[in-house]
């Protein structure tokens, strides 16, 4: 599905036609229009990414980053939650928000999935950290519930969609969920071993899912000097796990954008977003996030 493209206060981003369907305030922000310098130009939202010199960007840097990018769909540190990714199949309910974050120094919540729900809290916005990963919004439309997902190819394989789901359905049993999978590394520029083909072969089979649907998000397969490669769709199998998790295909949109090469002629052709691989680990990280609709 096309992503939807906008430009707002120097901000590139990117929106779901299927959740502006729905008016729901989301974002995938690519790289452009922050504070930062260096690798991390310019929007950069992450704390620990190094340069070459293995240094951070600075935390002031980083928060007003943050407060370009939520400002974009209305929203502030002050209801906005963020995560400490541990490349996990983790999923909590958010408790801290960016601005006692930032404010008190503690640190972020550990975890690869956020929650938050209309009417049970302060905090109405949960953001996702990526570059290369995978970046899932849902939104449960019944209940006004929403969660942000960081899925990596750990937490894709571990069935974190799935898991968030049936979170989501735990705590409501009439949810009607649709999802946004993100702009994030495609198979055209993913390269992974025998190590991450068996452990989403595991999972299909743990889950009984067809092997040859699972097989398919690693279509393109040869041999190099260090054994078997496949080229990966992790937001095929994100996709995968989400419909066996019982979303309706219909209600699932996906980016076929690719963090690491996709550029733009509006952009003076330079990569739209930040790469883990396209920038050999120094780079920064963009935001997606979701927001509980008003």
């Amino acid at each position: 599905m096309m992503y939807t493209k906008h430009e707002k206060n120097g901000i590139l981003y990117y929106t779901s036609p299927l959740f502006d369907r729905y008016e729901i305030p989301h974002m995938f922000a690519a790289r452009f229009g922050g504070v930062s310098k260096g690798v991390f130009c310019s929007l950069n939202i992450s704390q620990n990414r190094k340069n070459l010199y293995g240094d951070c960007d600075s935390p002031e840097n980083i928060r007003e980053n943050i407060r370009r990018a939520l400002k974009i769909i209305e929203r502030d540190e002050s209801t906005a939650a963020m995560m400490k990714q541990i490349h996990s199949d983790l999923v909590c309910v958010a408790h801290s928000t960016c601005k006692e974050v930032f404010d008190s120094k503690i640190d972020f919540q550990e975890c690869d999935g956020l929650l938050s729900m209309k009417g049970e809290g302060r905090i109405d916005t949960v953001c996702v950290k990526t570059a290369d990963c995978v970046p899932v919004l849902l939104y449960d439309i019944k209940n006004d519930m929403i969660c942000g997902i960081h899925a990596g190819w750990r937490g894709t394989v571990s069935n974190i969609c799935g898991n968030a789901v049936k979170i989501i359905r735990k705590i409501n049993s009439d949810a009607e969920i649709i999802a946004a999978i993100g702009p994030c590394i495609q198979s055209c520029c993913y390269e992974v071993d025998d190590k991450v083909y068996g452990a989403a072969m595991y999972t299909s089979d743990m889950l009984k899912i067809d092997r040859n649907l699972t097989d398919s998000c690693f279509a393109e397969r040869y041999f190099s000097e260090n054994g078997q490669k496949y080229k990966a769709s992790l937001s095929g199998l994100n996709r995968i796990f989400l419909e066996h998790a019982g979303v309706k295909k219909e209600n699932i949109s996906e980016s076929e954008m690719c963090t690491c090469c996709f550029k733009d002629e509006c952009e003076c052709l330079e990569n739209v977003f930040f790469s883990h691989r396209a920038s050999a680990g120094h780079s920064g990280t963009q935001m997606s996030a979701i927001s509980l609709r008003i």
